[in-house]
């Protein structure tokens, strides 16, 4: 095996995705050394630009901003990185149970027992919401039942018809990834507090798909990458992290840190892949273990013009029918 080089810094940052690259910036304006180690070789992480040629720029990862995201839009502003609205204007198409529908806004008309049922559904989930917060869901009141329901567990006993089930877990596997019958009703409490209410979650104006960034997400990251230079180390995947009396060794492919802390800042999933001398908690290795992100596939098609706006739609369709939801 190739002697690793070594490095010296205050802190190693395992990363350098948004949180990574946000975390080494953050340290660095206090004065510290860092050094941040990733296994690809590119910045961003969930975020990537693509060029489809003739100036056509894409995201094949993380894309929208939404209207609370005010650290991103912070973070934007300070690297000079214009926003433009996502078009969401005309009629959106929703296809539930072999029925076609032209609506506006965020629910569609479904008949007054259906929106009833939905009306209703929301205003529960939002006084759940509120009672779970969005800093310490697991010291709520009611966390440990809540944490042992599913989503679809919990429409179950509170969703009157099947179409509301149906459009609730259609949203869910749109934010989440995932069906309703995999998402902890905690988690999903939790979400929705932290987004404000679960109509922002899936909102285009005043929500959480407002707007895009020119050039693409993956600028923000590309943006903090370049002002921290040096200290951002590609192609250097972590495979072990020990503590040796007061200080930690990082030990990466052709890389030896030596610091005082480090910053694990990737997926829960990836985290699990490094060892830890002396090893993390059984629970937290579990968790870390068992947590599976959600499985969404991005597509993108390019037209020489949006046809759909001359019919007064707005490009956004849900179905439950079919490979493309």
């Amino acid at each position: 095996m190739a002697e690793r080089r070594r490095l010296s810094a205050d802190v190693a940052i395992v990363g350098a995705g948004l949180s990574g690259l946000r975390a080494a910036r953050s340290l660095v304006d206090d004065g510290r050394e860092v050094v941040v180690l990733e296994a690809r070789d590119r910045v961003g992480g969930r975020l990537l630009n693509a060029s489809l040629g003739e100036g056509v720029q894409v995201d094949l990862g993380g894309q929208w901003v939404g209207s609370d995201h005010a650290r991103v839009q912070g973070l934007a502003a300070e690297l000079d990185i214009e926003s433009f609205p996502q078009f969401g204007e005309g009629r959106n198409l929703l296809d539930v149970d072999g029925v076609r529908r032209r609506y506006r806004g965020t629910i569609p008309r479904l008949g007054l027992g259906v929106l009833w049922d939905i009306f209703l559904a929301r205003r529960r989930i939002a006084r759940l919401a509120r009672g779970v917060g969005a800093e310490r869901p697991w010291a709520a009141e009611r966390a440990a039942e809540l944490d042992g329901q599913t989503l679809a567990e919990w429409c179950e006993a509170n969703v009157r018809t099947s179409i509301a089930r149906e459009l609730i877990g259609l949203a869910g596997r749109t934010v989440w990834g995932t069906g309703p019958e995999e998402l902890s009703m905690l988690h999903v409490l939790f979400y929705v507090s932290a987004a404000g209410s679960f109509d922002k979650l899936i909102d285009t104006e005043g929500g959480a798909q407002q707007d895009r960034l020119v050039g693409g997400a993956q600028t923000l990251a590309l943006g903090l990458a370049a002002a921290l230079g040096e200290r951002v180390r590609l192609g250097v995947a972590v495979r072990r992290i020990e503590q040796r009396g007061e200080m930690l060794r990082v030990l990466a492919d052709g890389v030896e840190a030596e610091v005082e802390r480090a910053i694990v800042a990737v997926p829960p999933a990836i985290a699990a892949r490094i060892e830890f001398d002396p090893m993390l908690p059984e629970q937290r290795r579990r968790l870390a273990e068992q947590l599976r992100p959600g499985a969404l596939n991005k597509c993108i098609a390019l037209y020489e013009e949006p046809f759909w706006r001359a019919d007064g739609l707005s490009g956004e369709s849900v179905t439950d029918a079919g490979p493309v939801r």
